[in-house]
């Protein structure tokens, strides 16, 4: 009797396993530092992979308010992480 566990390869050596895993830890910094309302509707749709309706119910806000902010919280998201990319 033998037990068999699988492990999921996706397919990245160490490394880049690491290096993937301090760019989320990046990532969530930075959604830190947000605005609360931004904040929320980041976390909601990029780590709780809510739909933009289930944001707008969720939240109860107009669902093009959800598109607009979403649209304007990844710009800010955008900036800063270029910002980091210019000083490394």
């Amino acid at each position: 009797d033998t037990m068999e566990i699988q492990v999921a390869d996706d397919g990245l050596d160490p490394g880049q396993t690491l290096e993937k895993q301090q760019r989320v830890d990046r990532m969530r910094e930075v959604v830190a530092q947000l605005k609360p309302r931004y904040r929320r509707l980041v976390e909601l749709r990029y780590f709780e992979e809510y739909s933009y309706d289930e944001i707008a119910a969720e939240l109860n806000l107009p669902l093009g308010t959800v598109k607009a902010q979403l649209f304007r919280a990844r710009d800010i998201l955008a900036g800063v992480l270029e910002t980091d990319r210019e000083q490394f």
